[in-house]
């Protein structure tokens, strides 16, 4: 029945020769070439404007440094373009301040509103035999909920319009700008992803536009070379600010729109606010800003369409898309077979902003639902289990103990400065113990005068020296001279109450089958009350040891026994073949070697035992990199447990979900986190703060639940909320830390936590009874 289990002879992971990294290395490379070469070939195609809207060469560079950011806006209509005063036979025209051409004559009172200044902004526009026309235009969609319902009410009512799409919506919902087109609507550009073309760098204007160009193209085989910017001004001032990004969609070869009436849609957004009507009775052209997507509702939009169609017809106006009343965007309107590029852009688009966001999405689902159901099912799981371990402790107190004989196991390296309170806290206990066992690997310091101080104390006490092994073969070391049958093993700097030994090997007093394997104690931090990072440790624990490994225990399913507190069977431990030196995180290991070779592990909510946790950044991440990366090893070395037959909740619900809990974010995490910065970029900030409201409430039931089970105080939870913020950012340096270092085959060293010997004053204060005791008894040994 009980097997040793296989396993390397030297460290998972590790890879003396460095094979394993250089021939990941050669494929990272030939990868980053074959990007580039990509890059090099594909870049200038996708930069590049296409036919329809290519510009002979211009004859100079125009930015705002030349125009100011006060030239003078001349003209009436939804066009404007800056053009470049001059004098042509006694006339006063205006120029394409790009390439010279003449395009307009200015009248008479547009030259005396331009003044002296050599640059002007015009409007313009509407055709001579334009009446009472009226062009609803829609920006910032298609969305997939409003859009839809505008373009049912729109056909309802037989109404055109024109719709300023982006890029990154078009390639949500090309469906939408499909139907847009094939029901007459108007489609035109307004940027890729909602950028402001006016302060943003150059290279990243021209992508905006001739990316969103090229995506239209491939949706909907035509070539629109009319434009509309983002954030456009609607007064004066603010038009004259917009005057860079006016002169960059000119020198591509745009026609730029603005409006004549902005209904300020995206102000009214609650129920019950109302859009003012336009006023009708000067019977003027006008083009209507309006927005089908952005924001939290278009639905008050909707319901100002509804109202503003029968009224304008009341006053005797039509509808219109805006290049049927607009000659100069009629001819910008072509129909074209999109090129190879066209569709290339069009398809990286649906992976960057279609798969890409919806793998957010359910990546993000996944993550709240996975826990919040695993929070809701440990809950539930370790509620359960402590009302059955009630049952249990009752029917043992009828059940007369067996005797087994106990030692107390203590592996230590320069631990002079904790181990004597180690040991006193253990000479207290209230449980009968054979003898207390200290095995001195190789310390440079006072560690076994302070043991052999104790010892003077209590005979029960012996030190064992022997040249530095590393933890595990100190451990083992201990376990093959060790006296007792049951071997209690705690880390140098943890203290234990009184009772803590009992309650461990009771479990194996009433173990009348002689199947448990281990009983795993809890550890708490003794020194929570020094700063953030301790508290955050203590919250962590509380968690992980009084809720997901309750539950574990419950399923017969524990994966870890905390080498810090813990009591073993000393055969099974030796049948197993000890604590493995081929991984970092050796009480793991040995947790999983014994469920291979069939024993049980078990855990004793009343058995705490206080440790000393890190209390600088720095020897947290040295602590975590050795726990996670041990962990890996561990897992890897014990893979065969995944999904095997005869371990159920091991195999099939623990080990994957572990697995499952590294894969994941290794694979993930950087599209999560690019995903996030935009959505930040482009308000998607309530969405994350939903995101995090959820988990900060589930973290907050299980932790209360897990404060109730193990009680510790209250006050804990005040901290819930900041958990997320340190955890997330931890778990993706460790988890890439680990990563890369088993990919190089690198040995990882113990990196020893500097002990301070420093904990909260009411576990000293517990322990000041014990203390005063023995030195009491020391002093009577004493002659005077």
């Amino acid at each position: 029945m009980h097997q040793r289990s296989e396993g390397p002879a030297g460290p998972v992971f590790l890879d003396p020769s460095g094979r394993r990294w250089r021939a990941v290395r050669r494929s990272a490379a030939v990868t980053a070439a074959l990007a580039a070469l990509a890059v090099v070939v594909a870049a200038p195609h996708l930069h590049e404007l296409p036919q329809e809207l290519a510009r002979v060469e211009h004859r100079t560079e125009v930015t705002s440094a030349q125009t100011g950011l006060d030239a003078p806006i001349v003209g009436s209509g939804p066009l404007v373009r800056v053009l470049e005063v001059a004098s042509d036979d006694g006339r006063t025209v205006g120029l394409d301040p790009f390439t010279g051409a003449v395009l307009t004559e200015l009248a008479p009172e547009e030259v005396r509103a331009a003044g002296s200044s050599r640059y002007v902004i015009e409007k313009y526009g509407y055709s001579a035999t334009a009446e009472r026309t009226i062009s609803l235009t829609f920006d910032d969609g298609p969305d997939a909920t409003y859009t839809p319902e505008l373009l049912d009410l729109l056909s309802r009512n037989d109404v055109p319009a024109t719709f300023f799409v982006t890029g990154e919506s078009i390639a949500r919902h090309p469906e939408i700008i499909r139907r847009e087109a094939r029901e007459g609507h108007a489609i035109a550009n307004h940027s890729l992803t909602h950028v402001d073309i006016t302060s943003s760098p150059d290279w990243r204007a021209r992508l905006e536009l001739v990316t969103t160009d090229r995506i239209l193209r491939a949706a909907t085989h035509q070539s629109i070379g009319y434009f509309r910017l983002p954030y456009e001004g609607d007064d004066l001032e603010s038009t004259q600010q917009t005057i860079d990004g006016l002169l960059r969609a000119q020198e591509y070869g745009y026609v730029v729109t603005s409006h004549d009436v902005d209904t300020l849609d995206w102000m009214h957004t609650q129920e019950g606010s109302t859009i003012p009507l336009p006023d009708l009775s000067s019977g003027e052209n006008i083009t209507m800003l309006l927005h089908d997507a952005g924001g939290t509702s278009r639905q008050q939009t909707l319901d100002y369409v509804a109202e503003l169609i029968p009224y304008a017809k009341a006053h005797g106006y039509t509808f219109h898309t805006m290049p049927q009343v607009q000659p100069w965007l009629q001819e910008r309107v072509r129909t074209v077979e999109p090129t190879f590029w066209d569709e290339l852009t069009f398809e990286l688009a649906r992976i960057a902003f279609g798969w890409s966001e919806n793998l957010v999405r359910v990546l993000f689902g996944f993550a709240v639902a996975s826990v919040f159901l695993l929070g809701t099912f440990n809950t539930a799981l370790a509620l359960v289990r402590r009302r059955r371990r009630r049952g249990q402790l009752a029917r043992w107190a009828s059940c007369p103990p067996v005797p087994v004989k106990v030692t107390v196991l203590l592996a230590a390296y320069d631990e002079g400065a904790v181990i004597a309170r180690t040991l006193r806290s253990l000479l207290a206990s209230t449980h009968p113990v054979h003898e207390f066992l200290v095995i001195d690997d190789g310390s440079s310091d006072d560690t076994a005068e302070q043991v052999r101080l104790v010892a003077l104390d209590d005979p029960r006490v012996r030190v064992v020296r022997q040249p530095n092994t590393g933890k595990s073969g100190a451990l083992n070391h201990g376990m093959r001279i060790a006296r007792g049958d049951v071997v209690v093993t705690l880390d140098a700097d943890t203290i234990v109450l009184p009772h803590t030994v009992g309650n461990l090997v009771r479990h194996f007093q009433h173990d009348h089958d002689g199947t448990l394997g281990a009983v795993a104690g809890v550890v708490r931090v003794g020194n929570s009350d020094r700063n953030v990072i301790t508290r955050w440790q203590a919250l962590e624990y509380v968690t992980q040891i009084g809720v997901e490994r309750a539950a574990a225990d419950f399923l017969g399913a524990i994966s870890i026994v905390p080498g810090a507190c813990a009591a073993w069977r000393r055969r099974a431990v030796l049948a197993a073949g000890g604590f493995s030196e081929s991984t970092l995180a050796e009480d793991c290991d040995l947790c999983l070697s014994l469920h291979r070779s069939g024993w049980r592990i078990t855990q004793d909510d009343e058995a705490p035992a206080y440790t000393e946790a890190p209390e600088t950044t720095d020897a947290l991440l040295q602590q975590r990199v050795r726990w996670t990366f041990g962990t890996m090893q561990a897992i890897w070395r014990h893979r065969g447990l995944l999904f095997h037959r005869s371990h159920r909740w091991l195999g099939w619900f623990v080990l994957p979900w572990y697995a499952a809990s590294v894969l994941l974010p290794l694979l993930f995490l950087p599209l999560l986190t690019v995903m996030l910065v935009c959505a930040l970029q482009i308000g998607g900030a309530p969405m994350i703060l939903e995101y995090f409201a959820a988990f900060t409430a589930v973290n907050l039931v299980v932790v209360g639940v897990g404060v109730r089970l193990m009680g510790e105080p209250l006050r804990i939870l005040l901290f819930v909320p900041v958990y997320r913020l340190i955890y997330e950012p931890l778990r993706a340096y460790l988890l890439y830390t680990c990563a890369l270092t088993a990919l190089r085959g690198a040995r990882l060293g113990w990196n020893k936590l500097a002990r301070t010997g420093v904990l909260d004053l009411r576990h000293t204060a517990a322990l000041a009874p014990v203390a005063a005791q023995h030195e009491a008894a020391r002093s009577a040994d004493v002659p005077a």
